[in-house]
């Protein structure tokens, strides 16, 4: 079980053949880990606060399913090698 936490309280989870995205620890979308198609992924740098001058870096993904759309995710680049081993585990399921 892969599990990455990100922004405004949501997580990734691949547990075996289901990829699920979690807001609050409750499940929003749920898709089988073979219906995978592709990851964008997206670095962003932002401001703390409005006028700090101290910025945080962030990974956004964006993962696509057949049949289902897509899934955003915004993490902390702390966070990248646990979400690319999130995407290989999705790209090993849909093959």
């Amino acid at each position: 079980m892969i599990v990455v936490e990100g922004q405004s309280n949501e997580r990734l989870v691949l547990d075996g053949e289901w990829f699920e995205k979690q807001r609050g620890g409750r499940p929003v979308t749920r898709n089988p880990a073979s219906t995978f198609r592709g990851a964008q992924w997206n670095d962003i740098e932002r401001r703390v606060s409005l006028f700090g001058r101290e910025k945080e870096h962030l990974v956004q993904v964006t993962l696509a399913f057949e049949g289902s759309g897509f899934v955003g995710f915004i993490t902390a680049a702390a966070n990248r090698p646990a979400l690319a081993a999130l995407v290989e585990g999705l790209e090993q399921a849909a093959r």
